[in-house]
């Protein structure tokens, strides 16, 4: 009692005569005795969330009766508005001292240690306090239920959680707040339209957010929105989140990670810059970063990002520290850095065994460096831990046809097909394999097919060109080239192929001219140097006179071109 008084002498009795000084309708030396006076004015100013004031106000009225469970309870409420934690477990001990069974009390108790990563100690304080269910002040058992759920949904009991909840919303039927937490407990049970449906009744709840806002309802909705692939609403969820709290480093991003699934890449990298702007060693959004930079081939931005993202705050997404290991290793590989690359992608299904993207990019690394069986493992590992992923079965059919084992990549690229029949790349890819396996017709099918999707993408109208070429279609086949051409104007391959065409339709001085065309943009191109001198000779041969010995043969019969020639694209 004395400490309190000298405290108050010292500091704070100044602060009690400025709040006392604010209310003129008493006397000021009335008030100084008034307990009631300081007990009510403690609870109005901590409502009107002037916790300073509040604090004095209530110690004052402790001054006036310092054994009073029921100021001790305020006071640590306003202590915890403050975030002094520890003080206001002191000041909830105090009132238990005096009241055993206040259970307002126990449930600040509750709140206090949860604030301090002491979740047990809560959960221990909440249960006990609605198991008294003795006083509980100005408040109501609401408030323990409402934490008892917080406590058990961060600790991943999330159906026990929901049940807390439904029992805090039968004392406040339309506590927005409560509604928000359950929308977010039944996300994480993947219950999606019944979240989306109780943060909506949130927005249109009693309008009580305690520390939180709007934003917490929006931003929940907008994750229920995505993952269950909702991509449009939970954007414009996001947006409104973004509306109430522009400065929340979560949400904008929840927002880039919906952008990236879009594939609106270049907003997504703005959504994930501006968190690092607000939470600058955010390590998702740090990773994120690195994959949008991955993404727009600027792989040594990537690098940075994802090493920031290693030395940020450990604050990851669903792969952890994987995903940036994992993004990494893809940066190290597009700048030429196979081996260091390797590693990283090593360190990724190091960390997460289960994670099959890494898997499958660790198969592009293996690939590179040639070693082929580990590389098909690797594929085979991604497939295996998810069966319905695009990437693994592309690499898997890449890998195999890159060891000429073009049947067992037909399979792998149908399986890609099966999954996506709109892969561009599968379609031109299956279509050289098919090449490969002299099935001619179905190589330029898919070429076609591939065509219809993106008349844009070179590789379909490459390999449209050699399978006509295969099928002696040879005028056809110049269109296709032509077409290359257009697109690709430095095509050393089309100008060869164009002019393979024509030496074949015996248009010998076009040949010729193209051909050395061809050869002035790739001088080494064996099959462009043989064919001219092919071409030449023809051109001489025509000049001279022809004797035929027998007359039931064509004259000068000309030497067939072996077809194997064509390079295809890499995948």
């Amino acid at each position: 009692m004395q400490d309190i008084l000298r405290l108050l002498s010292a500091g704070l009795w100044m602060a009690a005569m400025q709040v006392a000084l604010s209310f003129p309708a008493i006397a000021l030396q009335d008030k100084l005795k008034d307990f009631d006076y300081w007990s009510n004015l403690c609870g109005l100013l901590a409502d009107s969330e002037k916790y300073e004031e509040a604090l004095a106000a209530c110690e004052q009225a402790i001054v006036l009766r310092p054994k009073d469970a029921g100021i001790w309870a305020e006071h640590s409420n306003v202590l915890l508005k403050l975030k002094k934690y520890p003080d206001a477990i002191a000041s909830a001990d105090r009132a238990l001292k005096f009241d055993p069974k206040i259970s307002l009390a126990m449930t600040y108790r509750c709140m206090a240690f949860s604030a301090l990563n002491r979740q047990d100690e809560g959960l221990d304080n909440c249960n006990q306090a609605l198991k008294i269910d003795g006083n509980w002040g100005r408040k109501s058992p609401y408030l323990a239920w409402l934490n008892r759920g917080m406590i058990l949904s961060q600790q991943g009991q999330f159906e026990q959680a929901l049940n807390a909840y439904d029992r805090t919303l039968l004392l406040e039927e339309k506590d927005s707040i409560t509604l928000a937490y359950r929308c977010e407990t039944l996300t994480q049970l993947k219950r999606y339209e019944d979240a989306v449906i109780s943060c909506q009744t949130a927005l249109a709840g009693n309008g009580r957010w305690g520390d939180k806002s709007p934003a917490f309802a929006w931003y929940h909705a907008g994750n229920a929105y995505r993952l269950s692939n909702q991509l449009t609403s939970a954007i414009a969820a996001f947006d409104q989140a973004i509306k109430f709290d522009a400065n929340d480093a979560l949400t904008w991003n929840a927002q880039a990670l919906v952008l990236e699934e879009l594939d609106r890449t270049a907003e997504a990298l703005t959504s994930y810059n501006r968190a690092i702007q607000l939470k600058e060693k955010l390590s998702v959004a740090l990773v994120g970063r690195c994959a949008m930079l991955n993404r727009l081939r600027q792989f040594k931005e990537a690098l940075t990002a994802c090493d920031q993202a290693i030395q940020g705050d450990r604050q990851w997404g669903r792969w952890g520290a994987a995903q940036a290991w994992d993004q990494r290793g893809q940066a190290l590989l597009n700048l030429g850095q196979a081996e260091e690359a390797l590693a990283s992608a090593n360190r990724a299904v190091g960390i997460a065994p289960t994670y099959a993207e890494a898997w499958s990019n660790r198969s592009v690394a293996l690939w590179v460096l040639q070693r082929y069986p580990e590389a098909i493992a690797a594929t085979q590992e991604a497939i295996r831990l998810n069966p319905t992923y695009v990437s693994a079965w592309f690499n898997r059919a890449t890998i195999l046809r890159a060891t000429k084992n073009y049947a067992d990549a037909v399979i792998a690229y149908d399986q890609v097909l099966k999954l996506n029949p709109r892969h561009v790349s599968a379609w031109a890819n299956r279509s050289a394999v098919l090449w490969h396996l002299r099935q001619y017709e179905q190589a330029l099918d898919s070429a076609d097919r591939a065509i219809a999707l993106d008349s844009q993408f070179i590789p379909s109208w490459f390999n449209r060109a050699i399978a006509l070429t295969a099928m002696n279609k040879y005028r056809d086949a110049i269109v296709a080239y032509d077409r290359v051409l257009k697109l690709n104007p430095k095509s050393a391959e089309a100008m060869t192929g164009k002019g393979v065409a024509l030496w074949n339709l015996k248009q010998y001085p076009e040949a010729q001219a193209t051909l050395q065309a061809s050869l002035k943009l790739n001088p080494n191109q064996a099959i462009a140097q043989s064919t001219l001198k092919l071409v030449i000779a023809e051109e001489q041969r025509a000049k001279q006179p022809k004797v035929c010995v027998d007359k039931s043969k064509p004259c000068e019969p000309k030497q067939a071109l072996d077809p194997s020639w064509p390079k295809f694209s890499s995948p």
